[in-house]
């Protein structure tokens, strides 16, 4: 597999990079490589690579990644602050009657507590925010992942229309040299008017479907471009639609199912909920508050210090509803992840039958149906060039050839969005390499040069 590699290689070889490189995040960007990328003008022919260059770039939604990280960062300072101390003066035997008239035995106190926590409650607090740092690390992985995945896909598309667009003009240049030969015959007397109209008219309808397809395309275009916030300056996108390497096995593909980005996700929140757990049973500790002060005693002219300690009397843990909460969290979450590996199995398991199908049709359409009609086609014509035939059954040869070679080519784009799906959901490459399939290698490695840059 040469072009379709590349898809496949640059947009699910990003994961498997990705999920080994997750330190490369707090890198710098190379200002150099990326600057060149952000000025260079649009080319008229874009590569797969170009494509997943920008978009990795350029993204808005990979932007926002930034923020997120700012937020995290405020959320550690907040874990990582201790209780401020508390300053306390109280003043008492004032303002009273008798003995306590005035203010000349009075009591003044100034004192300064501060609160101890326990149960290594700061720390519990700095652990939940790593857990929600790594988790969030893993969801802009899994966002760029699901941009490189995205935008492949969108490639292809591209692809497929831009295919069919080469079909219908080969199909309208046959038509039209048809429509000419049937025209001569007309005036020769060979042929009547009905059967010219009749070819004329499958040239009108080719004409349709060709601006269809166009304004169709166009759209396509647009949408890729909007993977990297542009609007759509190029004119062909590079690549093939074909598929020259055995499908995945089934055994390979549920082998994924523990790795891929839906379940890693849900393994990251339990991460997650044990530390939420966790700060619930500090929570549940009582913390004890120390302080040191001076008294002021105005009827003796003295002055003392003063130690205080206080701790609330833990008769019941004021917090074990919330404990009890977040352990049946964990235990909910257990559930949603036999359940996730179970929807993820069916899910891959359909693709995989779906794929098997599709590529056993498409096997089949180019072993028997392909040469069948073109056999066909061939023999009708010089049928119809002897007289044998007539043009209604020349034009019906000439039509089962085209729907054989539309067929392949809506089958060719089926196997490739497939094999990109299972792809997409075990963040695995699903291809068997060889290793002297160099468009491949390079595939590979321009997606691992592409993040190096971007970090």
């Amino acid at each position: 597999m040469k072009k379709y590699q590349q898809a496949v290689m640059s947009a699910v070889g990003f994961c498997l990079f990705a999920s080994l490189s997750s330190v490369s995040l707090a890198q710098t960007v190379n200002p150099a490589s990326s600057k060149a990328i952000l000025t260079a003008a649009t080319p008229e022919n874009i590569s797969l690579e170009w494509t997943l260059q920008q978009a990795l770039l350029k993204n808005n939604r990979l932007q926002l990644f930034s923020f997120e990280q700012r937020i995290t960062e405020a959320l550690e300072i907040q874990a990582n602050l201790s209780p401020n101390p508390t300053l306390e003066v109280t003043v008492e035997n004032i303002f009273g009657s008798g003995q306590v008239s005035g203010i000349n035995r009075a009591q003044t106190t100034f004192a300064l507590s501060q609160v101890i926590e326990m149960a290594g409650k700061r720390q519990r607090r700095i652990e939940l925010v790593h857990a929600k740092q790594r988790q969030q690390l893993s969801e802009y992985e899994l966002q760029r992942m699901e941009v490189l995945s995205e935008t492949t896909a969108r490639y292809y598309r591209v692809l497929h229309l831009q295919a069919i667009k080469r079909w219908l003009d080969e199909k309208l240049n046959i038509e039209l040299t048809a429509l000419n030969n049937i025209k001569q015959r007309a005036q020769a007397g060979n042929v009547t008017q009905a059967d010219v109209s009749r070819v004329l008219l499958r040239v009108t309808k080719t004409r349709r479907d060709l601006q269809s397809t166009i304004s169709g395309l166009n759209i396509k275009k647009q949408e890729l471009a909007m993977m990297w916030s542009e609007q759509a300056k190029f004119e062909v996108v590079e690549g093939r639609l074909s598929l020259n390497t055995p499908l995945p096995k089934t055994e390979k593909v549920l082998n994924a199912i523990e790795s891929s980005p839906e379940f890693m996700q849900l393994l990251n929140v339990e991460q997650i909920l044990k530390a939420k757990t966790r700060a619930e049973i500090a929570k549940g500790e009582v913390d004890i508050s120390v302080g040191l002060g001076v008294r002021r005693y105005e009827e003796f002219d003295d002055s003392a210090f003063m130690l205080t300690f206080s701790m609330p009397l833990a008769l019941t843990n004021s917090n074990q509803g919330n404990i009890l909460a977040a352990k049946q969290r964990e235990n909910k979450l257990l559930q949603q992840q036999k359940l996730a590996r179970s929807q993820i199995r069916l899910t891959l398991l359909a693709i995989q039958q779906r794929l098997k199908t599709t590529h056993e049709l498409l096997q089949s359409l180019s072993r028997n149906n392909l040469p069948l009609a073109q056999q066909l086609m061939q023999e009708t014509a010089q049928a119809y060039n002897a007289g044998k035939v007539n043009v209604l059954q020349l034009l019906d040869a000439q039509n089962e050839l085209f729907e054989v070679q539309l067929e392949l080519i809506n089958n060719k784009f089926e196997v490739v969005m497939q094999l990109l799906e299972l792809e997409r959901i075990t963040g695995q490459s699903m291809t068997q390499h060889t290793t002297n399939s160099n468009n491949s290698n390079h595939a590979s490695n321009f997606t691992s040069k592409t993040i190096q840059e971007q970090n």
